[in-house]
């Protein structure tokens, strides 16, 4: 029998931010990220002197950072999610497979597993992104977004830091493009600056399909034959949100607003950090509540993509060369994450075959489905550091019946911030492994004893941050396995407004240090 098992799809988290990237889809753009997998125990009893590490990855353009972990502390059935740092930098966009190789007193057990890789490019010419996966070319344009209606007070960061000048100089050059430049200030951990993005929330974006290859019939095949076009549309918005923020507060001259081209709808509330941890938190939240709102006015049952094929059948003999889409969102409802706000959506559908051209629209209501009805959070509001007290966090999520999640139904993250700014960032696992009490009961458990007599004194923030996880079957029917979306976040820590003002952090508690 095998030792363990990966329980769910690998994942992606975002290298500045830390969460889970929509449908755990890795981008290219970003460089260097993490690959989670939850390892579940598949034996009768505890893993005692089981190792368990990365092979491999099928894709030699991946380079994997050496970890091996030991699970012998991991009980029966649990599941723990564990972490290996992977460059994408020169990844191929595609289906690439990663294999993990457990060793111990059981003998060898090897799982093979599948990621999705994409790739996004931006045109400096014409302010749009270029999406490429196997199954074609997704171009997106960004039309119009929901900024502040009173602009945040102008980011900056130190100018003495290193390579900073260089930086913004690389902003000029009309060959590169401000994801080239984001994606080498994550490495270089830019988060000591105003978060303060040109915009919050897309507002009318269009979008133009390029079939790889143009194909006969009805239906075209989805990106990775698993996932919707919206999770891509999704997975851009984010993206765009952060690194704008980062690459605008490294130049800042306002010279982003140029560089990504869209209007600003100016009318939605401002959210501004300050510091490495709150900053961090923001980009996450902000680019969190930009993903689903654009997935949920897409609808998570079947995207208008796949909505306009259904009402465009071509003439038999007929080959679709091309498909666009017109988008727009206007949300009824502040956009608060891990609530059923509602948006009204409006699009429009064309087909474009080498026999004629094809369009369908709706106007329509859609609310947003990845929600909780709610969470408990339990934690010291007073920790004595000299007395070697570690900070731990317990927290139970319930779904949108009431019913609690357990184990690997949820990635669930603690961002624990100190006065100065500085923040650390933790798992919390549903495991039975210390400091967690049993495995599977509900109760997601993490700790910092790294910081044992080593916090400062004052009040700390903490927020527990929690996505769902792709659960899909891989065996499934690509069209149903599409309607299974992961990466969403879950907890409400932010709502953005639309009638001005701020759109404040809200942390899940404060903890007074001691000593």
């Amino acid at each position: 029998m095998p030792s363990f098992e990966i329980a769910n799809r690998p994942f992606a988290t975002h290298p500045m931010t830390g969460l889970m990237m929509p449908d755990g889809i890795f981008e290219t753009a970003l460089g260097p990220q993490e690959l989670h997998a939850q390892v579940r125990n598949t034996t009768a009893g505890a893993l005692a002197g089981t190792r368990i590490y990365l092979e491999s990855v099928s894709d030699p353009g991946i380079a994997v950072s050496p970890r091996t972990y030991d699970l012998g502390d991991l009980p029966s059935d649990a599941v723990r999610t564990l972490s290996w740092k992977l460059d994408l930098t020169d990844a191929a966009p595609g289906d690439h497979y990663v294999s993990f190789v457990s060793n111990g007193p059981s003998g060898t057990t090897r799982v093979i597993k599948k990621i999705f890789v994409m790739r996004t490019t931006f045109d400096p010419v014409t302010h749009t992104f270029d999406v490429d996966v196997p199954q074609g070319r997704l171009n997106v344009e960004f039309v119009s977004l929901f900024a502040a209606a009173e602009p945040c007070v102008k980011p900056s960061v130190r100018s003495d830091r290193a390579g900073t000048a260089d930086l913004v100089a690389a902003l000029g050059d009309d060959e590169r493009s401000f994801l080239d430049a984001a994606r080498e200030l994550y490495s270089q951990h830019y988060t000591d600056f105003v978060f303060c993005p040109p915009g919050y929330l897309p507002k009318e974006v269009r979008l133009t399909l390029s079939p790889n290859p143009p194909y006969s019939g009805q239906y075209g095949p989805l990106p990775f034959e698993d996932p919707f076009w919206k999770i891509i549309l999704g997975i851009v918005a984010g993206v765009l949100v952060v690194a704008a923020a980062i690459v605008e507060a490294v130049a800042g001259t306002g010279e982003i607003q140029t560089t990504t081209g869209p209007a600003n709808d100016g009318s939605c509330c401002n959210t501004e950090a300050e510091g490495e941890g709150t900053n961090a938190v923001a980009a996450g939240l902000v680019a969190a509540a930009a993903t689903v709102a654009t997935i949920a006015a897409a609808s998570d049952a079947r995207d208008p993509m796949r909505r306009g094929q259904d009402h465009t059948p071509p003439p038999g003999g007929e080959v679709t060369t091309g498909e666009n889409l017109k988008f727009e969102l206007v949300p009824n409802d502040p956009v608060a994450l891990g609530r059923p706000f509602q948006v009204d959506t409006r699009w429009e559908y064309r087909r474009t075959t080498d026999g004629g051209t094809y369009s369908h629209s709706v106007s329509e209501t859609q609310e947003n489905q990845h929600v909780l009805s709610r969470y408990d959070i339990s934690a010291p509001d007073v920790l004595d550091n000299t007395a070697g007290e570690t900070f731990e966090v317990k927290a139970e999520f319930y779904d949108a019946d009431g019913h609690q999640l357990r184990g690997g139904r949820l990635f669930v993250q603690c961002f624990l911030i100190a006065p100065s700014g500085r923040y650390y960032r933790t798992t919390l696992a549903d495991d039975g492994a210390a400091p967690d009490s049993a495995p599977d009961d509900g109760t997601y458990t993490g700790g910092f004893p790294h910081l044992s007599r080593e916090m400062e004194a004052g009040t700390w923030s903490y927020f527990v941050i929690a996505q769902d996880v792709n659960d899909a079957d891989p065996g499934m029917d690509p069209d149903q396995a599409a309607q299974i979306i992961g990466g969403m976040v879950v907890t409400h820590q932010l709502t953005i407004g639309f009638s001005g003002g701020t759109c404040p952090l809200v942390p899940d508690g404060q903890v007074d240090v001691v000593g």
